[in-house]
């Protein structure tokens, strides 16, 4: 009977023992996990950034910056409205197309005739600084106040101006010296 007593005992205190180790197994490999993710958080990845802003005049912004990213999907979440052009490990270049004119033609531009061309200037055509041309205009057709309308300037404010003034004169295109 003592036997059994002992084999008994030895045989709770082995599966105790199992139990422990496998416990204590558990444990350490939880530990490991935790060390991983801290890992993450304490250690964000930092990417260059080139953002590209591609206006209705054609007129393209760029702006370089770089970004500290602790969450991928938050991320992408704010660049949802962004085209991806180029991706390398630790650089993206994203653009995006803006429905309006850009700030520096809101500013400094003007529509005026150059060579008998629809033209952007960079402030009064005076001055002959042509950024853009549209199409040749026939000036024996045009009214006499919107010829002397391009001569002196049309400023330009915004989108609604300039597609305005796209319009207005399009009826005035000169449509033999295009095809010449």
């Amino acid at each position: 009977m003592a036997k059994v007593w002992f084999l008994l005992n030895m045989v709770i205190v082995l599966v105790i023992g199992v139990i422990s180790i496998q416990s204590l197994t558990n444990q350490y490999n939880m530990a490991e996990e935790n060390d991983d993710v801290e890992v993450m958080i304490q250690d964000p990845l930092t990417i260059e950034l080139t953002l590209e802003k591609q206006y209705i005049d054609g007129k393209i912004e760029t702006e370089y910056t770089e970004e500290m990213i602790a969450s991928m999907e938050d991320f992408w979440l704010a660049y949802q409205d962004w085209q991806v052009m180029e991706q390398t490990e630790g650089f993206i270049r994203f653009r995006q197309e803006v429905d309006d004119i850009s700030p520096y033609l809101k500013t400094n531009g003007y529509f005026g005739l150059k060579n008998g061309q629809l033209t952007i200037f960079e402030g009064i055509p005076i001055q002959e600084a042509a950024v853009q041309s549209f199409y040749q205009i026939d000036t024996d057709e045009l009214e006499t106040y919107l010829h002397e309308q391009l001569k002196e300037g049309i400023k330009i404010n915004s989108k609604d101006d300039y597609l305005e003034v796209l319009e207005t004169f399009r009826s005035y295109q000169d449509i033999k010296a295009v095809n010449s």
